[in-house]
């Protein structure tokens, strides 16, 4: 397990130092940020989604970009060693929703898995944060291990929607799915692109009784 770096003195975003009165995010990166409106029911990933799986509600709060200092930063919650980004981006997003509505009427929070030889080699999933912030700004509990990757999928980068789909396809599992039936379910991830890994995640949980599934992630590609 590699050691996870978990300051957040300086800006998650730019990693300039933060100066008083800035908390996780300096002034100019909070303004620039490329948000997706967040806040409408009908934003960037309800429209990704849509016709894709059912879902109650879905949203994002930024863009994700090739190269965007944001995107970097959720990039470097994946690969270097910070996932404290996740924390401060989940907290700009849970602002973002004040007054929107959300969390609706979600019972639980569940983020999607990482393989279990993924998981061992990064040494942690980045979007437990995301998950772990909403629920203690939410009050609502996040449910692990209920979800799985069962089959492991090499890195999705440079795919197109129909490799990431067949991809994706079966990759996921439930066990002990009767603690999630007749719950609304949010399930968190950090990007989506194409949305398959959504989709197939979303296709697994709606297998349970009752079940009803709502989407959030910190960045939806254009």
């Amino acid at each position: 397990m590699r050691k996870v770096i978990t300051t957040n003195l300086h800006c998650a975003v730019c990693r300039k130092e933060l100066v008083e009165g800035e908390d996780g995010i300096c002034v100019y990166c909070y303004m620039s940020m490329p948000r997706t409106h967040a806040a409408e029911p009908q934003n960037a990933l309800w429209s990704r989604l849509c016709g894709q799986v059912s879902f109650e509600h879905a949203t994002a709060l930024f863009y994700y970009q090739r190269n965007s200092p944001f995107s970097r930063a959720v990039a470097s919650a994946k690969y270097d060693d910070r996932p404290w980004c996740n924390e401060v981006l989940t907290d700009l997003l849970v602002k973002e929703l004040d007054g929107s509505g959300w969390p609706f009427d979600i019972d639980v929070i569940v983020p999607v898995p990482l393989h279990l030889l993924r998981l061992i080699g990064r040494g942690y999933n980045q979007v437990q944060p995301i998950a772990n912030t909403l629920g203690k700004r939410w009050h609502l509990p996040v449910v692990r291990n209920v979800l799985i990757k069962k089959k492991y999928v090499r890195s999705q980068v440079g795919r197109g929607q129909n490799e990431r789909t067949e991809a994706e396809r079966g990759a996921f599992a439930t066990l002990f799915g009767s603690r999630l039936k007749g719950k609304h379910v949010l399930l968190v991830d950090d990007v989506c692109t194409t949305g398959s890994t959504l989709v197939s995640c979303a296709d697994e949980l709606l297998k349970i009784p009752g079940t009803r599934v709502s989407v959030l992630t910190l960045a939806v590609t254009i």
